[in-house]
């Protein structure tokens, strides 16, 4: 009797630690373009009229830093590039860093000329714009000490 209860007790925490890895492979889901759009007019809380000229130009923003993404990897493990494929990826990704900084650069005047400071200053403190820390629970400053 002993050795079921044993049993039973390992397979429930052997199910419950399977159940709790939830979906490892499945494919994130991507909200569109718009979507993002109507999403940052709520956190800024825009008005109907400032809404209206926000949301195409921020989708058409957003357009533009997507075709500024680093070129994908290319297929194999890091140790077995060549210097010359490790080159050229180094160059590609400070390349796709400087398109980006300037469609920044250019959106930023455009967006002043719908937004308040205030506003501009929100939209690009967004975590993608590398302002904060990746991980949520990353401090931004030592705890006091008591």
């Amino acid at each position: 009797m002993r050795k079921l209860m044993m049993a039973v007790c390992f397979a429930l925490l052997a199910g419950s630690t399977l159940s709790a890895q939830g979906r490892g492979n499945a494919p994130r889901m991507r909200t569109n373009p718009e979507q993002m759009a109507k999403r940052m007019a709520g956190k800024l809380m825009l008005d109907d009229e400032t809404s209206a000229k926000f949301i195409p130009l921020y989708e058409e923003y957003m357009q533009k830093l997507a075709e500024c993404r680093i070129p994908g990897k290319k297929m194999g493990s890091q140790a077995a590039q060549s210097d010359k494929d490790i080159d050229e990826n180094i160059k590609a990704s400070f390349s796709a860093q400087e398109k980006r900084l300037d469609v920044q650069k250019s959106y930023y005047d455009k967006f002043k000329k719908v937004l308040t400071m205030r506003q501009v200053q929100q939209l690009y403190e967004r975590p993608d714009m590398g302002s904060r820390p990746r991980f949520q629970g990353q401090r931004q400053h030592p705890a006091p000490r008591r």
